[in-house]
């Protein structure tokens, strides 16, 4: 019989990876630039942080912080306004899909700008 990795949960037989995780997201970010276009995907696990996200600890708390609901994160109020090219037009397409806290997520939004994601969602869709 193989061994489990240490902090390893067996799951229930018939019970798939993400339907064991509480707070689990995909997080993807895609950014457009003429013809050119550039996606990044990152995995987040919290309660432990897990996955690939570079900011887990951070991002994971903003979740928290909004119970899930990804249109109220808290952004990053530290940034304060975006400055000059705020009105710059270079959308960002964001989207989070996975189970938090029991509750299917399904979020997608474009944003005007990478000061104006940022503003918005913090460190979440810092991929």
């Amino acid at each position: 019989m193989a061994e489990q990795p240490a902090g390893a949960v067996p799951l229930a037989v018939g019970q798939s990876l993400t339907e064991s995780l509480t707070e689990y997201v995909q997080l993807t970010a895609v950014t457009s630039a003429g013809d050119k276009e550039r996606k990044q995907a990152r995995t987040l696990r919290c309660d432990p942080v897990g996955g690939d996200h570079p900011h887990g600890e951070a991002a994971c708390r903003d979740i928290t912080a909004a119970a899930g609901d990804f249109d109220r994160l808290p952004g990053d109020a530290a940034k304060g306004v975006c400055g000059a090219g705020s009105d710059l037009y270079d959308p960002v397409t964001v989207s989070a899909t996975g189970v938090w806290d029991g509750v299917t997520v399904d979020y997608r939004k474009t944003f005007p700008n990478q000061c104006k994601l940022r503003l918005r969602t913090g460190s979440v869709f810092d991929l």
